[in-house]
């Protein structure tokens, strides 16, 4: 109020307040918004009487920032800030660092982006609200040896990182499936409903090791999205030994491959017929139908 005052030598108190606080001032609906004075009046937050923003307006000096007396003496802070340091003790020091540390790791876990899944919004909020009630003894330095309260910190623990792994799951489907959200809420909401029962074990307990039958129809503008997923192998991957369909060349995969397909006892016409051929003399040749093609291409291509 000083400043404003100083930088507006002829400013009422409605002046400060429209520039402070617009939502103190209620116009009186005029259109015209050039008139000066602007017509309104005050809230009635700022207009009842004995009003203190009023009081202290009247009370504030004409000065600027910079020769108004400073609200805090840094130097003095500082060393406040350095006796209570030296002379906290280890115990109540420890109880900040915890209560510290776990908020720093909730706070990290809320800046990852998961969507708009609203399984992940809740279980955040329920962490929150855990770790509020769970540190609250630490906070007030009402912790003693009590082990009910080193449980209570363990179960903490065991929720944070129950919360941290569904996170990870939600922020890596959303970044695959980005431009078709109903897919990946759909896949999380599946695996959200099999792991919220084990949420209360610890990790070594809980078994993730399950095979989904989850089936969904996919609309148009989802199919290429997931198609996208299932990248074409590399000319590298192409030609590894492990997708070899015939015999190596130096390492390599052979340039043209022949095939052959026949088809026995042409006679009946069916693979599956009885031979009836007459006997070792006769021309084995008549029998078969043979044909070659010639296929240029990796063992992929063949497959």
């Amino acid at each position: 109020m000083s400043a404003f005052k100083a930088a507006n030598p002829d400013a009422v108190f409605e002046d400060f307040i429209r520039w402070h606080s617009p939502g103190d001032w209620e116009n009186d609906g005029s259109e015209a918004n050039d008139e000066w004075p602007p017509r309104g009046k005050l809230s009635q937050r700022m207009s009842g009487p004995g009003n203190s923003w009023r009081k202290i307006w009247n009370d504030a000096p004409s000065l600027p920032s910079y020769e108004q007396k400073p609200l805090l003496d840094p130097n003095r802070e500082g060393e406040k800030i350095l006796h209570y340091l030296e002379t906290v003790r280890p115990h109540q020091l420890l109880e900040q660092m915890v209560c510290t540390a776990f908020r720093a790791s909730a706070d990290t876990l809320h800046q990852t982006n998961f969507g708009s899944l609203k399984q992940m919004t809740t279980k955040m909020d329920q962490l929150y609200h855990t770790m509020a009630s769970t540190l609250r003894p630490l906070q007030a330095n009402l912790l003693s040896g009590n082990s009910e309260k080193i449980e209570d910190l363990k179960r903490l623990c065991v929720a944070l990182e129950h919360v941290e792994k569904l996170l990870t799951l939600a922020a890596s489907l959303r970044h695959k499936f980005i431009q078709a959200p109903r897919v990946y809420e759909a896949i999380f909401s599946d695996y959200y409903d099999f792991y919220l029962p084990n949420m209360g074990k610890g990790s070594a307990d809980v078994d993730i090791q399950k095979e989904f039958d989850l089936k969904l129809q996919l609309r148009m503008n989802e199919r290429q999205v997931v198609s996208n997923m299932f990248t074409p192998p590399t000319a590298n991957q192409s030609w590894r030994k492990v997708l070899s369909m015939g015999n190596l060349l130096n390492g390599h995969e052979p340039i043209l491959r022949q095939i052959v397909f026949s088809k026995r006892d042409s006679g009946s016409d069916c693979h599956y017929a009885v031979s009836t051929r007459g006997g070792p003399h006769m021309d084995d040749q008549q029998e078969i139908e043979t044909y070659r093609m010639y296929v240029c291409g990796t063992s992929n291509d063949l497959r």
